[in-house]
């Protein structure tokens, strides 16, 4: 018995590696999509968003650090699964040439101070209302978030109001 335990464990350890040593919770390269400068201006990616993120609903806080660096908080709806991230808006060349302006796209790296982290991009649509991307975490998971404190915007109210204001954050992010 004892021995089978010991290969049953053996092989889950080995599942949980890569080839080269490197554990599968590692932080893990992603590649986004292009970024891209919208004739509009700079994205701002600061504020409180709502939706998800691999999933779980909750709530992004993003603040600037610098002109192209953010730090973000996610805290799960209730309260259990929180994770600070690290965001930097990349630069690209617009269209009709010249300097490198601030684009859409942010890539970021997270932890969550338990072991976890890993890596992954969002982009911001043109009217600054809604953020979709991914975020890898050992896996692979969507990243939908819809801006709280923009005028035409509210957060609900409760967990009876989640499931409409998913699927408007679905339709918004469309």
């Amino acid at each position: 018995m004892a021995r089978l335990l010991r290969a049953a464990l053996l092989l889950a350890l080995a599942g949980g590696c890569r080839p080269n040593g490197a554990v599968a919770t590692d932080v893990v390269d992603v590649t986004p999509p292009s970024g891209e400068v919208y004739p509009e201006g700079a994205s701002d990616f600061t504020g409180e968003w709502v939706g998800e993120s691999a999933g779980i609903f909750g709530t992004l806080t993003i603040q600037r650090l610098a002109s192209d660096r953010y730090y973000g908080r996610f805290t799960s709806e209730d309260g259990l699964i929180r994770y600070v991230c690290n965001l930097r808006q990349i630069r690209v060349t617009p269209p009709e040439g010249g300097a490198m302006l601030p684009s859409n796209l942010v890539t970021f790296h997270w932890q969550d101070g338990r072991g976890g982290r890993g890596g992954g991009y969002v982009l911001i649509n043109r009217e600054s209302s809604a953020l979709t991307g991914e975020i890898r975490y050992g896996g692979l998971g969507p990243l939908d978030f819809v801006r709280t404190d923009a005028p035409d915007m509210e957060a609900p109210a409760d967990a009876e109001t989640a499931e409409a204001f998913a699927d408007e954050l679905d339709e918004q992010a469309g």
